[in-house]
């Protein structure tokens, strides 16, 4: 061997096998990003428009169920039972803006489970109170997201003449009664009496069970009177004097109860709210 051989360094081993292959991917790679192919700058260009589509059509989709849901208003309240007269209070071309509306529109945003409307007649109690049926809602999966959907089932509208009154069918009796205490959103309009009246131990029984049973999370209830409910010089109000102090008390528990007095303007006759 030469002295010339000696002093030359010796070559690196070639690589072979799989680090030779990681080798040339990782130029590839680097090449790529470096200088793109038309093909991968098309396919990226594709891919970016077809996620803008797909919002797109999502978006629509959302905006044309909202519109669906909006037109099942009236439908909706009807099939909660509501009366006629709520029903084109509410889904007119412009709902009046009334202290009841206001109301129930409190105990939505707030969460409350129990409200209260006092009021003469025509002051707009019982369509107000019918507006807590905007709760009675399931939601499902629509557009890649949850979206409410009306639930008729979660709401229902009854007098108190209708859950008092003595029946010849008890199951019927007991059915409505099951009914009345087991859905989400409940109207119980027209509790009255006399002024200075108080109910019977039967149905002031009743009204306790349902008043109790009804004092739970996820539920909402609305009461409408005509009796007063200011309190009387020295006593309680006409109101708390007909359901009786175990009533009131399970209604109006702090945090979960919102009273409103409607007064006794009658709207139906041209006076303002």
């Amino acid at each position: 061997m030469s002295r010339d051989d000696e002093k030359t360094a010796p070559a690196e081993p070639r690589r072979q096998g799989p680090q030779r292959l990681a080798d040339l991917m990782r130029k590839a790679m680097s090449q790529a990003r470096e200088q793109p192919s038309a093909g991968l700058v098309q396919l990226e260009a594709d891919w970016k428009r077809r996620e803008v589509e797909l919002r797109q059509a999502e978006a629509a989709e959302r905006v044309r169920l909202e519109v669906a849901h909006a037109d099942a208003w009236p439908l909706h309240l009807k099939l909660c039972a509501a009366p006629s007269e709520a029903v084109e209070v509410l889904t007119g071309d412009k709902v009046l803006e009334t202290a009841a509306l206001r109301a129930a529109r409190l105990v939505l945003q707030e969460g409350l489970r129990t409200l209260l409307l006092s009021g003469g007649t025509g002051v707009g109690k019982t369509a107000g109170a019918c507006h807590l049926f905007r709760s009675a809602v399931r939601h499902e999966p629509r557009s890649g997201q949850h979206l409410p959907v009306w639930d008729a089932s979660a709401g229902f509208f009854v007098r108190w003449s209708q859950l008092k009154r003595v029946s010849d069918d008890e199951a019927e009796d007991d059915q409505l009664l099951q009914r009345a205490t087991r859905v989400r959103v409940l109207v119980l309009d027209d509790v009255d009496g006399l002024p200075g009246e108080e109910l019977g131990r039967r149905d002031r029984e009743l009204l306790e069970e349902l008043v109790d049973r009804r004092d739970r999370a996820g539920m909402v209830t609305a009461y409408t009177t005509h009796l007063s409910v200011q309190r009387r010089e020295g006593g309680p109000s006409d109101f708390a004097t007909y359901v009786g102090a175990r009533v009131v008390s399970r209604m109006s528990r702090p945090g979960t109860f919102h009273l409103a007095d409607c007064g006794n303007r009658d709207l139906r006759r041209g006076a303002k709210p």
